[in-house]
């Protein structure tokens, strides 16, 4: 490292180059925030004929210097898409899919004068361009599609064994509606009808369905499931918000389950927090305080479970290591103390009945929140610590929900940053904002979506490229 830094003040370096992995080591931040400054023209950099990316050493001096060029969209004539997602478990609460929320950026106006064209454009730039297959990993993607887009041969440069067509249960049941319905489940195409209530005209297209969605809370009124639901139709309970609701969804025969109960704080006084956990807390804190090192990893070897699951984690595809950790002072030492107490905050979220299994979907959502949150820290502020930080208000933003104890209390002992905790407890300051940023995503709530990033400096294009970043990592966990 120190010879990269002597190659920065060498005469003619602003003419010389670097890979992304030394540009890391001379700025001190991760590879991530290399690539994320390259892609936004934080950081000037080319491709390879092998595909390596090179940046120049100017560029790099310009970032030491604090200087940060304007980050924002390359080019107007990109399409103005944004994305949000909301998963669906099975009943092992593994993720069976996600269903793909999208708006285009001129949705109002195109909605209007070409429906189909406006749907064509979002998946086009989705599917194509964005590549949200691949972040989605082995997760099957739930896609609405207008009555007008049911029609459009756009639709047929979907791969169906990854694609699941949802209908509005609005959709009027014509003859050429059901024809093209055939017509696309002869195809291998599988469809969804959503929002249905028995009894509706939908009826007609049952047949057709391969899954078919009920808002759960209107379930006190349903008939029987073997009264209406198809043959070899799968029943997709939506809006569970409430454990109860899970359970009852789950007696009644659902195959799949989709809504935010397992996100939501219950909280219950008096609750006592799994052993693993606390184990976990305490490290964290005594991280968080500079503990030295020898202790920190003493603590973590009085827990067999921990020392497993961390070693488990720290050899996955999520770190991305070139050989294979074997023992906890070598996890210490190749992370350091910023990236142990990254992987500690993932490790809060393993199984409370067994901490080496992974991943649990409140796990997933709040790595999925996490890394989005880091990911736009970096545009919004650049390198240092404010990243870190992000993340760690992204993670921690779910402990209520994971140990049903509140927040405040949690957070007490833990030695965080006033930021850090104002951010958490009141959404104060500038991480407070990027946090209620990506809870109005999580709620599909795009006009408050883009005003927050607006108010932030973010625009639409990196909002969008920040989710679909957060999609590659939670994806590398869901396999760790």
């Amino acid at each position: 490292m120190t010879g990269l830094r002597d190659l920065l003040r060498s005469k003619g370096a602003e003419e010389e180059v670097c890979s992304t992995r030394e540009a890391a080591e001379i700025l001190g931040v991760s590879l991530r925030t290399i690539q994320v400054w390259v892609d936004n023209g934080i950081l000037d950099a080319w491709k390879t004929a092998g595909g390596h990316r090179r940046v120049t050493l100017r560029s790099v001096r310009r970032v030491m210097d604090g200087q940060y060029p304007d980050s924002g969209p390359r080019s107007d004539a990109e399409p103005d898409v944004l994305l949000a997602y909301q998963p669906i478990l099975d009943p092992d609460e593994k993720t069976y899919g996600y269903e793909l929320l999208y708006r285009s950026g001129d949705a109002k106006r195109a909605r209007f004068q070409d429906p189909v064209a406006a749907t064509a454009k979002v998946i086009r730039v989705a599917f194509g361009e964005l590549g949200v297959l691949s972040a989605m990993g082995d997760a099957v993607c739930f896609v609405n599609v207008d009555p007008e887009m049911l029609f459009s041969d756009a639709l047929l440069t979907l791969p169906p064994d990854r694609i699941v067509l949802e209908v509005p249960a609005a959709t009027e049941p014509t003859s050429e509606v059901l024809e093209r319905c055939r017509r696309l489940r002869g195809e291998g195409r599988r469809l969804l009808l959503d929002n249905f209530v028995p009894g509706s005209s939908a009826t007609r297209l049952l047949p057709e369905m391969a899954f078919v969605k009920v808002d759960w809370r209107t379930a006190p009124a349903l008939p029987p499931l073997a009264t209406w639901l198809p043959s070899g139709a799968k029943l997709i309970a939506s809006r569970i918000e409430t454990k109860d609701a899970y359970r009852l969804a789950q007696q009644a025969g659902a195959s799949y389950f989709q809504g935010h109960y397992f996100a939501r704080p219950d909280i219950v006084r008096g609750t006592t927090v799994a052993p693993h956990r606390v184990t976990i807390l305490e490290v964290l804190a005594m991280t968080l305080a500079d503990a030295d090192l020898a202790d920190i990893e003493r603590r973590i070897k009085a827990d067999p479970a921990i020392c497993f699951s961390l070693l488990r984690l720290t050899n996955s595809a999520a770190f991305r290591s070139a050989r294979r950790i074997d023992n906890i002072r070598e996890v210490i030492l190749l992370l350091g103390r910023k990236n142990l107490q990254r992987w500690l905050q993932v490790l809060l979220f393993a199984h409370e009945s067994d901490p080496a299994r992974f991943p649990s979907p409140l796990l997933l959502a709040a790595a999925f929140r996490a890394r989005l949150l880091e990911y736009l820290a970096v545009l919004v502020q650049g390198g240092g610590n404010f990243p870190e930080k992000a993340f760690m208000v992204g993670m921690l933003s779910f402990l209520e929900a994971l140990l049903h104890v509140p927040l405040p209390d949690v957070l007490r002992g833990l030695h965080l940053s006033e930021d850090v905790e104002g951010a958490l407890l009141c959404r104060d300051g500038t991480l407070g904002g990027l946090l209620a940023l990506a809870e109005a995503l999580d709620q599909g709530d795009f006009d408050d979506a883009q005003a927050k990033a607006r108010s932030v400096g973010i625009v639409n294009e990196q909002l969008r490229n920040g989710v679909i970043d957060s999609m590659h990592f939670r994806s590398t966990l869901a396999h760790a």
